[in-house]
């Protein structure tokens, strides 16, 4: 029996509250390192330390690692979240230089090679990182653990190689939320109709070719829980102590009739609680059967992948399309009584000036519930980073501005667009959105039905218009 320990980096600050968008800043406990020591907890001794939350700090990171005495300490990282990863481990090495650090994530597979020199490492994993700790501690050798870099004794580099994305997601184990303490945990009304909310992953993988999205980690093959997998995981968090559920998938609908399945399978057991496909669903991948089955079945929001109100710019970035499409389902969903949260981005390939002011124009004319707007971080492993880092338009590299609401630093130059236009229209939009005088009495009688009337106003007050 080993002891490992995880902690998850204190992001929510820079990437949320310090921003225009802090009304909305999420509060999940992290899947990713539930997942992992899912995999673990039944045959070793395992920590999960939030660095996120409010009342948890670094002093109390370095407690618990003198305290619990762990083998390994792992973490995973994002973009915007790596600089940090990458100091605290090197904190703990400096102080206890004997324990074994791994870290992995997207930013780790993306940019693999590079991190796998820093020294504060000692295996970097690249890819499905779910069963990698099971096997460096049931292998006698690194060498028989695909998809790491490790460094020998003599400080030789070493990788193991590709490793196979996993082809049954039904065998991994349920995550150990109970090595988190859910009553800390609390999202606001935007994104919540109760607290504690868990996010739940039913596929991985998704077939279309965004070029702002990366695919290294879980691929373009879509890979599924079966029905009952996912129902007797949804049972599981509930009985767990949360109250709601969001659907974490790239693609949840890629496969509608699965996705009308699940509906059914909860309406069947009649499992009553408020769920969110707040990660966004493909467009041309919904029916009003579907929005109804979600509906009945507890759905209240859908997130949907608008991106961009030009055709040509979605044409540009490979989204797969068209903007009837989009009208179609924000009108299904709320035809159904669900309300939709509708993203858009900025600086997209092949974005111009006029193409911005069409994005927010088309915004306006849809029954959306609740707008997003982001700035496009070419994040690296995106097709948009390499096409910008091979013409050296990359501007910055410092990772920890590489957040979709940071609007005072430059990342990239823009093929059309100077910074300053795109950060115009980014703050444009929310008030042409919001500030309207339809969208304001359409949101006061959805929140007189809803009683979301008090929340939004103190939203309103908070936001940095």
């Amino acid at each position: 029996m080993s002891k490992i320990l995880f902690f998850n980096p204190p992001s929510r600050k820079n990437v949320y509250l310090n921003t225009n968008v802090k009304v909305g800043a999420p509060s999940y406990p992290n899947l990713t390192l539930a997942q992992l020591a899912g995999e673990l907890i039944k045959k070793n001794k395992v920590k999960i330390i939030d660095l996120d939350l409010d009342d948890v700090n670094i002093k109390d990171l370095f407690k618990e690692i003198k305290k619990f005495k762990p083998e390994i300490i792992a973490s995973s990282a994002k973009t915007p979240t790596y600089l940090q990863v990458e100091n605290i481990m090197t904190d703990i090495k400096k102080e206890f230089p004997k324990i074994k650090t791994v870290v992995g994530g997207v930013h780790i597979t993306a940019l693999h090679e590079e991190i796998s020199n820093k020294k504060c490492f000692d295996i970097v994993v690249v890819g499905e990182g779910d069963r990698v700790i099971p096997e460096i501690l049931s292998f006698t050798s690194l060498k028989k653990v695909p998809g790491i870099y490790y460094k020998t004794s003599g400080g030789k580099k070493v990788f193991t190689g590709k490793r196979e994305l996993i082809k049954d997601l039904n065998t991994l184990s349920f995550p150990a939320w109970n090595l988190f303490d859910l009553t800390k945990y609390k999202n606001s009304r935007l994104s919540s109709r109760k607290n504690p909310v868990g996010h739940i992953e039913t596929s991985r993988g998704c077939a279309y070719q965004c070029n702002f999205c990366s695919k290294l980690t879980f691929g373009t093959l879509f890979r599924t829980k079966n029905v009952t997998r996912v129902v007797d995981e949804i049972e599981f968090m509930l009985n767990c102590g949360f109250k709601e559920i969001h659907i974490a998938d790239d693609s949840f609908t890629q496969n509608i009739n699965r996705a009308k399945e699940i509906c059914k399978e909860i309406i069947k057991r009649n499992i009553s609680f408020p769920w969110s496909l707040i990660n966004g669903i493909r467009v041309n991948l919904v029916d009003e059967e579907f929005f109804y089955l979600a509906k009945k079945a507890g759905c209240w929001q859908v997130g949907l992948g608008i991106e961009s109100g030009d055709q040509r710019v979605l044409n540009k970035i490979n989204k797969g399309i068209k903007i009837h499409q989009v009208t179609n389902a924000v009108s299904l969903a709320k035809k159904v009584g669900i309300d939709t949260f509708g993203f858009f981005i900025f600086g997209l390939s092949g974005e111009t000036e006029n193409s911005l002011k069409k994005t927010i124009s088309y915004s306006k004319t849809l029954p959306l519930s609740t707008a997003k707007f982001d700035i496009c971080i070419p994040y690296p492993g995106t097709k948009y980073f390499n096409e910008l880092n091979s013409k050296k338009m990359i501007i910055s590299k410092n990772w920890n501005d590489y957040i979709c609401h940071q609007i005072e630093k430059p990342l990239f130059k823009h093929q059309n667009l100077s910074w300053n236009i795109i950060e115009k229209y980014y703050k444009k939009a929310f008030k042409e959105f919001y500030l309207r005088p339809g969208y304001l009495m359409g949101r006061l009688k959805r929140d007189l039905i809803k009683g979301d009337l008090i929340y939004d106003v103190k939203y309103f007050f908070q936001t940095k218009w």
